[in-house]
């Protein structure tokens, strides 16, 4: 069961006779995870897209304006290694999908993830998190990697930057769950940004 990718888009402006300094490391990959959500936004459920359009909006620009280090303007961007998206299992309580998308900050570096979970129909007011784990760990070694809320609507938006998981990997897996109870609402297993990836209800296949 394969999913296919989801997306949005903004960026900075300059004060009035001032120098632009160029973004920093953290306002590069702002600025390419917003290009790359802007290619992907006609792969994934239209409907799910367009709920969630205004907060991934807001979510980059903010990520974006809190780049707190100037570079020098020939500093190169970070590049886009791959970015998927998928649609979990139906759930009783909501319709989720996950979009992820591999950054390299600097050439020659490790690859980090940026992790974007959209849902519909969720119970308002209910909290949902996301952990993330590789296959022959421990399930209880499983770690917090963000959480967010539903609205009174029932929407849902997660927002993970920067995670240090190599999006490549096929022994990585990251799981949606109800903070409350702990129910499973669906996961992928790696390579989260690749061919080859297992979507899965409660339990990474391994």
């Amino acid at each position: 069961m394969d999913g296919q990718p989801d997306i949005v888009a903004s960026g900075p402006q300059r004060r009035p006779g001032a120098r632009w300094p160029g973004p920093g490391r953290r306002g590069w990959t702002a600025i390419f995870v917003v290009v790359l959500l802007a290619c992907l936004g006609a792969t994934i459920s239209l409907a799910l897209l367009v709920a969630h359009q205004d907060d991934t909006i807001n979510d980059l620009r903010a990520a974006l304006q809190n780049a707190r280090h100037p570079a020098p303007a020939r500093t190169t961007p970070p590049a886009v290694t791959g970015s998927a998206a998928f649609t979990l299992p139906d759930a009783a309580g909501g319709l989720f999908s996950v979009v992820a998308v591999g950054i390299r900050p600097t050439p020659g570096s490790a690859a980090v993830t940026w992790l974007f979970v959209y849902g519909q129909h969720a119970q308002p007011g209910e909290s949902y998190g996301v952990i993330e784990d590789t296959c022959g760990g421990q399930y209880v070694a499983a770690y917090d990697v963000a959480h967010g809320t539903a609205d009174r609507a029932g929407d849902l938006t997660i927002v993970a930057p920067d995670l240090a998981i190599n999006p490549a990997a096929s022994d990585v897996w990251i799981l949606l769950y109800r903070r409350d109870d702990g129910a499973p609402l669906g996961g992928v297993q790696g390579p989260l940004t690749g061919n080859g990836a297992r979507i899965f209800r409660s339990m990474a296949p391994c």
